[in-house]
């Protein structure tokens, strides 16, 4: 299921707590604006990579699970035994040294990590700046400081009675999993922002699927460059790095440009371009299991919001954004944005989301800006500001929708991509 189907299933009061906790938000706001705030919270990278940074195991586990499952979705009475049995797995294997080995190369970062922990098991800002630069330098992938918060040396501060719950709880109540009596699940439209904080290419039976397109070669020499043992069968040789959660986009960068264009050439997939192009596109290809034979399953159809504006109106108060604003609102509700203004205008109104929720997309000093345009009142809420520019646009007359001029922007013809 969607995020805005999941969080409508919520009730008022747990939605106004949402809204307290994760947009700071005081005011009583209606229902529709509610979730909307929240929401647009939610689907931010930023938010996202905050909270999950800072959850322990086993919510690593929570989260791999659910992005394993078919549909993101499990049953809640088999869902703890799933994340303890793979949260156990990971703690086994990392004190046989089965998963990454090349703890010298790990102490450093562990250490740094273990004292961030040790003050207040927070990670603030400047400890999450200094061990993003100990990663970079050190060469540890996200997945593996996720892995690395399993080691012996941390348990301490998570190993306790509880822990799942604690977690699942923590998960819950931030409106990221949602649990019910019958199943537990994840808004399947988070789910690639999700592995993208986590460090996660693709579910793990993609990652078996493209591996398997690789030579015994590629797999053995991708062993070695993780510190794995490289022996045994294709088969055997491919469970290790899933395993080892080694990750395809590192993997592909080591295979020779020819049998990147072999995979995407054996799956549907265009050869043009540079490695790194083939790279992503394999990637993405494989993510969404277009490798596999048949028609893709249809994507669901987008999310049908009510609106308060006609098309005309809905158009002068958009054509009042400048470029890069739009830009800006189409990329955080994954649109695609090229074209000039009319085009991305016209992209907004075809992606038959309210008002609030694309105006909900900037922040309240931004509105101020777009406010000051058409002279209306600057302050207040952001619900405020919203309302503030809807009420204007919805009350011109119709003289003034066809006289009113839109603001200067900068041409953005022919830039951006597709999200």
């Amino acid at each position: 299921m969607r995020l805005a189907d999941l969080l409508a299933a919520r009730t008022t009061e747990d939605l106004e707590r949402l809204a307290r906790e994760h947009a700071k938000l005081e005011e009583e706001l209606p229902r529709a604006q509610l979730l909307a705030t929240i929401e647009s919270v939610l689907r931010s990278y930023r938010f996202l990579h905050e909270y999950l940074f800072n959850r322990q195991p086993p919510a690593f586990s929570i989260m791999t699970v659910l992005l394993d499952s078919p549909g993101f979705t499990l049953p809640t009475s088999e869902f703890r035994d799933r994340v303890l049995e793979e949260t156990a797995r990971i703690c086994d294997a990392l004190d046989s040294r089965e998963l990454l080995e090349r703890d010298d190369q790990l102490r450093v970062y562990r250490r740094v990590l273990y004292q961030a922990r040790s003050n207040d098991l927070l990670i603030d800002l400047s400890e999450s700046a200094i061990l993003g630069v100990l990663r970079q330098e050190l060469e540890v992938a996200q997945a593996e400081h996720c892995l690395i918060e399993h080691h012996a040396d941390l348990r301490e501060f998570w190993r306790l009675d509880g822990a799942f719950d604690r977690e699942l709880e923590a998960l819950n109540s931030a409106g990221l999993v949602f649990v019910t009596e019958a199943e537990t699940a994840l808004p399947e439209d988070l789910a690639a922002a999700i592995r993208q904080v986590l460090g996660i290419d693709m579910p793990r039976p993609a990652v078996r699927r493209l591996f398997d397109r690789l030579s015994g070669h590629d797999l053995h020499d991708s062993l070695q460059a993780i510190g794995a043992p490289s022996s045994g069968s294709k088969e055997e040789r491919i469970e290790r790095l899933v395993a080892h959660m080694a990750q395809p986009r590192v993997v592909l960068r080591g295979v020779p440009l020819d049998t990147l264009r072999e995979i995407c050439r054996d799956t549907g997939a265009a050869v043009s371009g540079s490695k790194e192009d083939l790279v992503d596109r394999v990637i993405g290809h494989f993510a969404a299991g277009r490798d596999l034979v048949g028609e893709p399953e249809p994507l669901p159809p987008p999310p049908v919001e009510p609106r308060r504006l006609s098309e005309k109106r809905f158009a002068l108060l958009f054509g009042h954004l400048r470029g890069h604003e739009l830009s800006g609102v189409l990329g955080q509700l994954d649109l695609r944005r090229w074209g000039g203004k009319d085009t991305q205008v016209r992209t907004l109104w075809d992606a038959q989301r309210s008002e609030d929720t694309l105006l909900a997309c900037f922040s309240n000093p931004e509105l101020d800006a777009i406010l000051r345009r058409v002279d209306l009142k600057t302050g207040g809420s952001k619900a405020d500001r919203i309302e503030r520019l809807v009420e204007h646009f919805s009350s011109l007359s119709e003289e003034e929708t066809v006289d009113a001029p839109s603001a200067d922007v900068e041409s953005t013809g022919g830039e951006g991509s597709s999200a």
